[in-house]
């Protein structure tokens, strides 16, 4: 790579690093653009439009591993890491009009802990399951590989189990504390998650991860494992709790999905769907769970694959630890962590938005009234 490109591309990262960026996009004839804590995306004009040529050699810069056809055949995307002064990236390549790009995420230097990243009682308890399906759902940047890695470090802490972890690429490098965990990268250690899962069945396991539920063959690879007396834990993107049942269960032909809708129902332990919101003081970003905890009632419902009915069982449910989304935010604005306008910019039920501002507005009146007898007496 042309040395002035690689001396301005380390200034940048430098740069990166010193200020606190989440993310780096970077493509061929366009300006780079930079997502702050605050999510807001926004160009680096002072950094110049490469050209098709001088991405393809900054990415090979990056992995040296690559070469120009393996970029240009690049269909699903390539992920690796990228590593510059002691700061970690998980870099994506991907194809789009305009030619290539590169999307770079920084990964923090410190394993997400349990305390980090929020993990209340009722998450933690579905770690003391011993088989079955763990879910982490919602899109791309919702910290889903954050948790279940914080997830994976509690574990580590309390738990004497063999852990296999099987990533795309593997992100934080975790020690074996109480756990014996061995990580595995997919195109590096092995061929596939599906053939990555398969190997684990022969290898002692008591907890797999598996990094992201991409396809059929992952899919069917999870849920028989699940089957067979492990407890796996993946991240899936979906926007809901039966969003995700909707995703697992049509991945599969017609002809299959009676069979799969029985396998989903025996073989889910939990979905937790999870949202990035601002905070109020302006100071970062924290997250929102939402989470579903499979018991008899909800499995008949999967089976007759009468999915609009699982948030009745939620909301009846909640003495066992099920948590719906509009009541993790009405808890996070209680606790003045969010902001009014954010709680309404998020929360999907106009019914259960109005009943908490009308007891929010009961409340604040009994106060005032409090003060004003206060004052008479």
């Amino acid at each position: 790579m042309d040395t002035a490109l690689e001396s301005k591309f380390l200034k940048f990262v430098d740069t990166v690093i010193s200020n606190s960026i989440t993310d780096m996009h970077i493509s061929s004839n366009a300006y780079p653009y930079i997502r702050s804590a605050s999510r807001d995306i926004k160009p680096i004009e002072q950094f110049w439009k490469l050209t098709y040529q001088e991405l393809i050699s900054l990415i090979i810069f990056m992995n040296p591993l690559l070469d120009q056809e393996k970029i240009e055949k690049v269909g699903t995307g390539i992920s690796f890491i990228y590593e510059h002064s002691g700061t970690r990236f998980r870099a994506n390549v991907s194809k789009n009009n305009d030619g290539v790009a590169v999307a770079l995420r920084t990964i923090k230097k410190n394993t997400p802990t349990a305390e980090s990243v929020g993990l209340d009682q009722n998450m933690l308890k579905l770690l003391s399951e011993d088989r079955g399906l763990i879910l982490v759902t919602w899109g791309t940047g919702s910290g889903k590989t954050t948790t279940v890695i914080a997830m994976i470090d509690y574990l580590n802490k309390t738990q004497h189990k063999h852990i296999i972890m099987i990533e795309d690429p593997v992100e934080y490098i975790i020690k074996n504390n109480q756990s014996l965990i061995h990580q595995k990268q997919v195109g590096r250690d092995v061929i596939s998650f599906e053939q990555a899962i398969r190997d684990a069945m022969r290898e002692d396991p008591d907890i797999i991860v598996v990094g992201e539920m991409r396809d059929q063959e992952t899919i069917a690879a999870v849920l028989t494992l699940a089957e067979t007396g492990h407890l796996v834990i993946s991240t899936l993107h979906t926007n809901d709790v039966v969003q995700a049942f909707d995703r697992l269960i049509y991945a599969f032909p017609a002809t299959m999905q009676s069979q799969i809708r029985i396998q989903l129902a025996l073989v889910v332990r939990a979905i937790v769907w999870q949202i990035i919101l601002p905070k109020k003081d302006e100071s970062g970003n924290l997250v929102a769970r939402e989470i579903f905890m499979n018991n008899d009632s909800s499995r008949n419902l999967i089976m007759e694959w009468n999915l609009s009915h699982l948030y009745s069982v939620m909301e009846t449910g909640k003495q066992d630890g099920q948590i719906m989304m509009q009541d993790a935010m009405i808890q996070l604005h209680k606790e003045d962590q969010i902001s009014g306008k954010t709680l309404m910019q998020h929360i999907k039920d106009p019914n259960r938005l109005k009943d908490y501002l009308i007891k929010m507005r009961e409340k604040q009146a009994e106060i005032e009234n409090e003060k004003l007898n206060t004052v008479h007496t």
